[in-house]
């Protein structure tokens, strides 16, 4: 036999091997026994967020999106079924604006990501760094927050964010929507001087990239030759065609106001502010311009005199009354990634001061599901969503509320992996013990 001849040979049997396994694996995943999971989630109160609470309902969970929602609804043969009688469903927490996996410990400066040095950096991309493995992420799981938008921080123009899953084996596994947005810091000197240094780089930089886009447009057109490559210049023009939303950091109200004439001179499509307490004072402005914002510090004590004690706790419900769409965060930044848990009880404290309860969960679930255009997969519990879900031992803005129980994607997590659960076992028989 030539080696031709056998060269043939073995090609031809490599095939016909490749042929029969993948005959084989398709019959398989055709089979029963690899249908999609589901799960059937029964007796317990279902809190969808957009409608009613379900007493005694059912979720039906197939694979990694909920089926089906309500009450009497028919279980599917195969499924397991598990009894949460007594127990409350709601949908996982969507932190609007964090570090959760950039960062680790503040003190230790090589795990901490979050910051970039220079003053643009706008090809910064959050997602590619993002820490599937940090010990952060089953702290907050924990926690009931579930999904994370997950922001850069330093510099004028920060970079762009990513909305990241909680669990999965890598960063790709995890990016849920990326880039999310682009963010800038509009400097605070600019609200009293026009001529401010800062605000020119800024726009300086736009300018440059809306230039560089017109001389691609006139190279894809056969016009002119092709530009020289610019990361920082590709990565704003999605920014400039509305393609991508702006998140415009501004602080006190003066700030806030000159952010919002700057925004609107330079006709960005999409503009989400964040800021303080100080958007109360901008609230009226915020709904006739149809601005949603992202409002930090409900834990913050008054800057002027003559502010009441409660200012911060009242923020979210003012902007509530206004018609504002909003989001409660609580800062974002290295330091409140390992607090991202407490997110929460800053709703819980606001309905404690004037904002409606419903409207308390839905800024911390589904009204920054709808800010960051993932609204059709998250925020809520409705067929066709992500089964993504936590089960309580009551309103989980309460501190005292027990999270007993997390779906993520379909997948039951197991909350063992936290490291503040694994300390409270360790220690646990030791307190037993001492209190015999």
């Amino acid at each position: 036999m030539s080696i031709m001849t056998r060269i043939v040979n073995n090609v031809v049997n490599n095939v016909a091997n490749t042929t029969a396994m993948a005959a084989v694996a398709c019959a398989l995943l055709a089979s029963p026994a690899f249908a999609q999971q589901m799960t059937a989630l029964t007796g317990a109160t279902v809190h969808t967020v957009e409608g009613d609470p379900i007493e005694n309902g059912v979720v039906i969970i197939e694979g990694r999106d909920i089926k089906a929602v309500g009450v009497d609804i028919e279980i599917p043969a195969g499924a397991e079924v598990i009894d949460l009688a007594g127990s409350h469903i709601y949908p996982g927490f969507v932190h609007p604006l964090s570090a959760l996996g950039l960062t680790e410990i503040g003190s230790v400066a090589g795990t901490v990501d979050n910051t970039e040095m220079g003053a643009i950096n706008a090809a910064l991309r959050v997602e590619v760094a993002f820490n599937h493995d940090s010990a952060l992420l089953p702290v907050n799981v924990a926690g009931g927050i579930l999904t994370t938008h997950t922001v850069p921080s330093g510099g004028l123009i920060r970079g762009t964010s990513a909305v990241m899953n909680m669990e999965g084996r890598s960063w790709e596994d995890m990016t849920i929507k990326a880039p999310a947005g682009m963010h800038v810091d509009f400097p605070a000197g600019a609200a009293s001087d026009s001529d401010n240094d800062d605000l020119k780089k800024i726009e300086s930089v736009l300018d440059a990239a809306r230039d560089w886009h017109t001389a691609m447009q006139a190279f894809e057109a056969g016009n002119a030759p092709r530009p020289a490559r610019n990361a920082q210049l590709e990565a704003l023009v999605p920014l400039l065609e509305g393609d991508m939303p702006l998140f415009l950091y501004a602080g006190k109200e003066d700030e806030i106001n000159a952010a919002l004439d700057w925004a609107e001179r330079r006709e960005f499509d999409r503009v989400i502010l964040v800021g303080g307490p100080d958007l109360q004072y901008v609230a009226d402005r915020l709904a006739a311009d149809n601005v949603p914002v992202i409002v930090n510090g409900v834990y913050t004590m008054p800057t002027r005199r003559w502010e009441a004690y409660d200012m911060a706790y009242q923020a979210a419900g003012k902007l509530f009354e206004a018609g504002v769409k909003f989001a409660i965060g609580d800062g974002g930044g290295s330091f409140a990634a390992t607090n991202a848990r407490n997110l929460p009880f800053h709703a819980g404290s606001s309905a404690a001061f004037g904002l409606p309860k419903d409207a308390a969960l839905k800024s911390v679930t589904l009204w920054p599901a709808e800010i960051l255009g993932i609204a059709d997969q998250l925020g809520s519990l409705a067929a066709g969503k992500r089964a993504s879900l936590i089960v309580t031992s009551g309103d989980p803005l309460e501190p005292m509320t027990q999270i007993q129980r997390v779906w993520i994607d379909g997948e039951e997590y197991d909350l063992a992996r936290s490291k503040h659960r694994q300390l409270f076992e360790r220690y646990k028989g030791r307190i037993q013990a001492e209190a015999e």
